[in-house]
């Protein structure tokens, strides 16, 4: 048995009443879609806020380390320039006493 669309002549005053019945859901179920929609954007603008908030603190942190490890640089090179100094120093102070002890003339031991 075959269906034939129209056949008695009300096609269209049935799809307009499925239409008319179906709208108000069609509605409803629009509207919530969009608050639902509307509220996950939200939640992800305030997310991203938070993200952006975020990393803009850990940049700043991470300049901060970056800052505080050159001044660490520059206190250690400068700390490794006194020590070769003062080892400098220390051996010209050897040099010196040796040269001091070999020039004296030995003591004369007393009998």
């Amino acid at each position: 048995m075959s269906m034939k669309v129209n056949d008695d002549g009300k096609f269209f005053g049935r799809v307009v009443a499925a239409f008319a019945g179906a709208l108000p859901v069609l509605l409803v179920g629009s509207v919530v879609w969009w608050a639902d929609a509307r509220t996950a954007d939200q939640k992800a603008a305030e997310s991203i806020v938070r993200i952006e908030k975020r990393m803009d603190t850990v940049e700043a942190e991470a300049k901060e380390a970056r800052m505080s490890a050159a001044a660490d640089r520059q206190k250690t090179a400068e700390l490794a320039g006194d020590v070769r100094n003062v080892l400098r120093s220390t051996a010209r102070i050897e040099a010196l006493l040796d040269r001091m002890m070999m020039v004296q003339p030995p003591t004369p031991s007393r009998p």
